[in-house]
């Protein structure tokens, strides 16, 4: 294990339902945007609405600048109708195939889609974020599954990439 004072330090902020703010390793990332208030309602499909039972930590406006969106699925209640009006429609988003295809629908220019053990390589200067698609599950109940969307769960792995020269020495 390396000296913990030259470990890179970082934050994880819950805003609420799935939505977590995370500033680690030079990005900020942000995942399945929810910023509805209390007593909200969302749909979910098939006729099914949810209500949001507390307020977010943070409001979309609070925000920092995003570097990425990290989306489980594509639902109301992880990608709400306030993001979908009001985020850049450049802002890098990755997620499931399904959800890829219902972002792009809304404008939505820089979409990645994953499926399971695909990897995808996010890099700024010498920094690099790694995001591994691993299984998920929406739900434990087996007669609701095929009604819900395929969702994806997500491992980050954070590095410096090196240089030529910096190899060399």
């Amino acid at each position: 294990m390396g000296n913990p004072a030259s470990a890179p330090s970082g934050s994880v902020l819950f805003i609420g339902t799935a939505t977590t703010l995370i500033r680690f390793g030079g990005f900020t990332i942000l995942t399945d945007p929810n910023f509805l208030h209390r007593g909200d309602e969302v749909h979910l499909g098939y006729g099914l609405r949810s209500t949001r039972q507390t307020e977010p930590a943070l409001g979309l406006d609070q925000l920092p600048q995003l570097d990425l969106i990290i989306l489980s699925h594509f639902h109301e209640d992880h990608f709400d109708r306030l993001v979908q009006q009001r985020l850049a429609r450049d802002i890098p988003i990755v997620t499931t195939p399904d959800a890829a295809r219902a972002l792009r629908a809304l404008g939505f220019s820089q979409v990645r889609e994953l499926t399971t053990w695909d990897t995808w390589n996010f890099r700024r200067d010498d920094l690099r974020l790694r995001i591994t698609a691993v299984p998920a599950q929406h739900t434990p109940l087996r007669l609701m599954q095929p009604l819900l969307p395929r969702t994806m769960g997500s491992v980050l792995s954070f590095s410096q990439v090196q240089t030529e020269e910096q190899l060399l020495r």
